[in-house]
C-alpha cells in the first residue's frame, strides 16, 4: 500500500502562482548566418517600462540560443520567433527593485 494518496499529489496550480509573458522576436539571416536578432513586441499590459525591458533582454538571450537550431535557420530571410516567458509573481514584482 502506498503511503502517498491521490487526495494529497495535487500538483501545484502554475496559473495561480506565475505570470506568463509572450515576446516576439526576429532573426535575419543572409546566406544562412546571422545577420541580426532583434526584439519586435512584449506583450504586456501592466508592465513597468523596466519589467519590459527586463522580459525584452530575457527573450533576445533564448532567440540567441535559437539562432543555430536548424528548424530556425533560412537561407536568406526573416525568422519570427514568439518567445514565452513564465515567472513567478514575486520575482516578476522584484524586476522592480
Amino acid at each position: 500500500m502506498s503511503i502517498f494518496s491521490f487526495n494529497t499529489l495535487k500538483a501545484q496550480d502554475y496559473k495561480k502562482d506565475s505570470l506568463q509573458f509572450k515576446i516576439i522576436t526576429q532573426i535575419k539571416y543572409k546566406s544562412s548566418q546571422v545577420e541580426s536578432i532583434s526584439l519586435k513586441k512584449v506583450f504586456c499590459d501592466y508592465c513597468t517600462e523596466k519589467q519590459t525591458e527586463q522580459l525584452g533582454l530575457q527573450a533576445l538571450k533564448l532567440a540567441a540560443l535559437e539562432q543555430e537550431n536548424p528548424k530556425n535557420i533560412k537561407n536568406n530571410g526573416i525568422k519570427l520567433l514568439s518567445i514565452y516567458i513564465r515567472l513567478s509573481k514575486k520575482d516578476f514584482k522584484a524586476i522592480n527593485d
